[in-house]
């Protein structure tokens, strides 16, 4: 570990988390290929949650008029429980499938959302987000990040740009403390990982102030444009992850 290393993880940090603001989400997927070449793999998901932890309380701050708190009574009870039993599942679990099938439902958002022209392809109940919060917060612990797997569900609820920026943070903060506490008492967390993880997320967190005005600046059709790329680039990052899963199925078959 060296001064060069940590700068360019303070740097990939504030790329990654510029776009996760402007996207509503795919900073930590972003962030996993800079992460992997610079520290290795298997402190990704610890690195990752650190980095969410530091940046989150800033883009509260900056938004915190937005937050949507009806919505967040309905998911924090199951995103909280699903971020303990995924961090706890963390060390022994095999994620590379659900890798795949999650990639393919971001990249099939782009038809669902016809590339941002369309406002809803349904409309979301507000309790819904008990069962997504449960789900989505155990894959994310066992994986590092879903990615922006959730924005369908706020835009189909007819959540606003900052809205869903402000509560996506908000219920990302209350579970990355979650898991931040089971990798801990798990012994996930090295020396090494802690600093990495306060590298990228010291870039994270001052990337709010340059994100925040251009986010002001965005028309609802230009952000929906923005989430559905994102979400596409975030599901074909995850499936190329796993590109060696799908080649050795490939030859086993053929």
């Amino acid at each position: 570990m060296d001064w060069l290393q940590l700068g360019l993880l303070c740097s990939a940090g504030f790329l990654a988390w510029t776009l996760n603001t402007l996207s509503a989400g795919g900073g930590g997927l972003l962030l996993i290929p800079a992460v992997t070449f610079l520290t290795g793999s298997a402190a990704v998901a610890p690195i990752i949650t650190v980095t969410e932890l530091m940046a989150n309380p800033v883009r509260i701050l900056a938004f915190r008029r937005d937050v949507d708190w009806s919505i967040l009574r309905w998911y924090l009870p199951g995103a909280i429980a699903g971020a303990a039993v995924g961090a706890w599942l963390f060390a022994n679990a095999r994620a590379e499938w659900l890798q795949i099938f999650i990639g393919l439902y971001l990249i099939g958002a782009v038809w669902e959302f016809r590339g941002g022209a369309r406002k809803r392809s349904y409309r979301a109940r507000r309790w819904w987000f008990l069962p997504a919060g449960l789900l989505v917060s155990l894959l994310s612990a066992l994986m590092g990040t879903v990615g922006p797997v959730l924005n369908s569900l706020y835009l189909n609820y007819g959540s606003s740009k900052e809205t869903l920026v402000a509560t996506k943070s908000v219920s990302s903060f209350a579970t990355d403390v979650v898991k931040i506490a089971v990798f801990t008492g798990l012994g996930v967390f090295g020396e090494h990982a802690l600093a990495f993880g306060l590298a990228t997320g010291v870039g994270a967190a001052v990337s709010t102030f340059a994100a925040e005005p251009m986010l002001e600046r965005m028309s609802g059709r230009q952000f929906r444009t923005a989430v559905v790329v994102l979400m596409a680039v975030s599901g074909a990052l995850m499936i190329w992850k796993q590109h060696e899963v799908i080649v050795t199925l490939y030859h086993e078959l053929v």
